[in-house]
């Protein structure tokens, strides 16, 4: 095993998607969605527009129960908000770092 496999193996990506709840406004999603409307992109009736979060984390036993305290504490706000977590997968890759 290379370096950069024993690095990443006990790694996981977790993706997480927030959009705003339905039934609650959403500005960006209105503004889009006249854009559409301004190009002659009339037959368009809705757009809804979230947020997808990437995140590198060390694999353990309670790492869903973690993921689900983020978003509910930091990543979304619960009263205008939901969140989805879609996956959580075994890194395959150096992640970029910053």
């Amino acid at each position: 095993m290379n370096q950069n496999s024993s690095a990443t193996a006990s790694l996981s990506r977790v993706t997480i998607l927030i959009r705003v709840r339905e039934g609650i406004l959403d500005p960006q999603g209105q503004a889009v969605l006249q854009a559409f409307h301004d190009m002659g992109e009339n037959d368009l009736f809705s757009v809804r527009i979230g947020k997808l979060i990437e995140i590198y984390v060390p694999q353990t036993d309670a790492l869903k129960s973690r993921i689900e305290s983020w978003c509910q504490e930091l990543l979304s706000n619960p009263l205008v908000e939901s969140y989805e977590i879609q996956g959580i997968e075994p890194v395959t890759h150096q992640p970029m770092s910053m």
